[in-house]
């Protein structure tokens, strides 16, 4: 791997630290965003190395993509109210509270080119899982804290692919993605009975330095205006080392594995007129994978070996939609729309992975300069939680976080909501 590209992936690794939402991406590139991701029959940029690899086949010119998005996340917290084992309700009770999660810049980078007759090279740089969370840590102030204040996950990679024009209909690609994973938690201890410990912090912080996974792809166009795609992103196994403490007392090595799920992508573009294109997606992500995981400590740590968090996520399926029209030789205009149910349960939601069913609206533009060498695309996207997501007490992750003096869990009942704006750019050179 050239030395610019591992520094682009470790810009784009620090630039994640403030990503809020759940773990999957909310677009790469801003043309396909635009699009809501509808875009594993369309994929005619750089980032079909994500997208769909056999899409580097319609690549026309060397091409050099650069982009960032922008993201400001709103996510709230009404009526929290935490009861302990003992039956004592944990102040501040009933409280409403948002995160404190920052805005973020994502970049994204990607170049594409044929190599000779029938073959073509891709190249992306890009974060194809990451979230972070942050809320406020003082206790006094937020009683979720004892459950958690901070989280992370986050993988990016560099993906070079290579791509084959089969028949004059039909174009086969694959993609080799290695890349790097971090997670971390923060999050207080509540043990009123024990005064030395309650309210310190427990802190974990672990890395995969080095992982891998494919992507691979069909297109098959049996008509200049009708394409048909399919993608397989695989499984990617990971292996976390790091460590795990109680801050002001003890620090232990610690170890686990979070594996990122593999998906399936299948779609269609149609293109009616010369103006006017339309595209869906279906994505199915197997979520199912992640039972739970268990963070093993080489030393006992508050009088355990290891620790076990469960999760039991759902298997999703999302359905994208775009639309794209074509207004001059400079000016395109799109919009799109795709449905995002959320993996998490009732049963195992918590403050250190947050998530509702969503909605995600996007609008962008292309323009195209000096006869389609540079293109500057554009996108704004607007996601909401369907409605507010209610808890009642059968969480046994939020549970736990409040034991009783007899180890007894708590109850804890909450609803949460929030929305995102994000902010697109890519810029595209044809040499």
């Amino acid at each position: 791997m050239g030395r610019s590209l591992k520094l682009f992936l470790l810009l784009s690794l620090f630039s994640l630290s403030a990503r809020a939402g759940n773990v999957d991406t909310f677009g790469i590139g801003s043309k396909a965003t635009a699009l809501g991701g509808a875009f594993s029959a369309y994929a005619d940029d750089p980032f079909a190395v994500y997208y769909n690899p056999a899409g580097l086949t319609q690549i026309k010119r060397p091409t050099l993509s650069v982009g960032v998005l922008t993201l400001n996340p709103t996510i709230k917290v009404h009526s929290f109210r935490a009861v302990d084992g003992d039956g004592n309700e944990v102040e501040p009770y009933g409280i409403s509270f948002k995160d404190s999660s920052k805005n973020l810049i994502i970049p994204h980078f990607g170049f594409a080119t044929r190599l000779f007759n029938g073959v073509y090279f891709g190249i992306g740089a890009y974060v194809p899982y990451g979230l972070h969370i942050k809320w406020e840590s003082n206790p006094s102030k937020n009683s979720a804290a004892y459950n958690g204040f901070e989280s992370y996950y986050v993988r990016g990679v560099v993906s070079p692919t290579i791509a084959f024009k089969l028949t004059d209909k039909l174009s086969f690609g694959f993609g080799i993605s290695f890349g790097r994973s971090d997670a971390g938690t923060q999050r207080r201890i509540y043990s009123p009975s024990i005064p030395t410990l309650h309210n310190r912090v427990i802190k974990g912080e672990l890395h995969d330095d080095f992982n891998v996974s494919f992507n691979l792809g069909l297109l098959y166009k049996p008509y200049d205006n009708l394409s048909f795609g399919i993608t397989y992103r695989s499984r990617t196994k990971t292996s976390f080392k790091g460590s795990v403490e109680v801050v002001g007392i003890e620090k232990v090595s610690a170890s686990t594995s979070i594996d990122h799920p593999e998906q399936l992508q299948a779609g269609v573009k149609y293109r009616p007129n010369k103006r006017l294109t339309l595209t869906a997606d279906v994505v199915w992500t197997n979520w199912s994978i992640v039972h739970g995981y268990t963070v093993k400590f080489n030393k006992p740590l508050l009088g355990k070996s290891k620790e076990y968090f469960p999760r039991d996520w759902k298997d999703t399926r999302q359905i994208r939609l775009g639309l794209e029209y074509k207004v001059n030789e400079v000016l395109v205009l799109r919009g799109g729309y795709f449905y995002d149910p959320s993996p998490i349960p009732d049963h195992t939601f918590d403050m250190l992975w947050p998530d509702a069913d969503k909605k995600t609206y996007s609008l962008g533009a292309g323009f195209n300069f000096f006869k389609g060498k540079l293109t500057v695309d554009t996108v704004v996207q607007y996601i909401v939680a369907e409605s507010k997501r209610e808890i009642g007490g059968e969480s046994l992750n939020l549970n736990d976080s409040y034991p009783g003096s007899s180890g007894n869990p708590g109850r804890v009942s909450l609803s949460a909501d929030g929305h995102l704006w994000g902010y697109g750019i890519t810029v595209s050179y044809r040499f």
